[in-house]
């Protein structure tokens, strides 16, 4: 929870419950996110297990129409306990838009990947706006974090999809290992590195403008 002073005195803000709330009053958040959380929750009838595929494109459909102002909100959402962190992670339904009984490993992910045309430009575009730099004041290297954000978001629904990895930390990457690497080891160990070691995805970096347009709606300084 973040306390925010403002005019009208100190106020207890849940930024998660706060973007679910926007979302819902939102027609095309609202909508695109009932459809998406439907598709990835019925299960089939023959296998009784949910459609992966349909969950996938519910998911890279609402991530590709609602406005980023939403969809980084809900998963940007600063937590500071494990139940909060957990609705976080839940947010894109990772048993059925990703998880499997055991992780693929990770070159053979970014092979699927790079054959497809949508989900190998989208790769290219997250490292490009989400690489580090050792010489930029910001630590990465194109300085745009809401670029960097917005070419995470498009990685979801994708055979790389990332999510957070567990409901203790704000760590994130895709399901997969670079275990049993061989002499693929360093290739395999820098894409996930992208990341699990990426300081564009850490804070301050998706907390810095999501903690300035709440200052900017709320009209006052937050902090811890």
């Amino acid at each position: 929870k973040f306390h925010c002073n403002s005019v009208v005195g100190m106020t207890t803000v849940n930024r998660c419950l706060d973007a679910a709330k926007a979302c819902n009053v939102d027609d095309l958040c609202q909508k695109l996110r009932t459809e998406y959380v439907s598709a990835c929750i019925k299960p089939t009838a023959k296998s009784g297990l949910c459609n992966r595929p349909k969950c996938n494109k519910a998911l890279r459909r609402f991530f590709d129409r609602v406005p980023a102002d939403y969809t980084h909100e809900l998963l940007f959402c600063p937590c500071t306990d494990t139940a909060c962190a957990e609705r976080r992670r839940q947010t894109i339904v990772p048993s059925c838009s990703y998880e499997t009984v055991e992780k693929p490993h990770c070159i053979a992910q970014m092979r699927t990947c790079n054959a497809d045309y949508v989900c190998r430009s989208r790769l290219a575009q997250f490292q490009y706006d989400c690489e580090p730099s050792k010489t930029s004041a910001s630590g990465c290297k194109q300085e745009n974090y809401g670029a960097c954000l917005l070419a995470y978001t498009g990685l979801i629904g994708s055979t790389i999809t990332p999510n957070y990895v567990d409901n203790s930390t704000s760590s994130v990457a895709p399901w997969c290992s670079c275990s049993a690497s061989g002499s693929q080891r360093e290739e395999c160990d820098n894409f996930l590195g992208y990341f699990t070691d990426n300081i564009c995805l850490s804070d301050p970096g998706p907390a810095e403008p999501l903690m300035q347009d709440l200052q900017h709606r709320t009209g006052g300084i937050c902090h811890d």
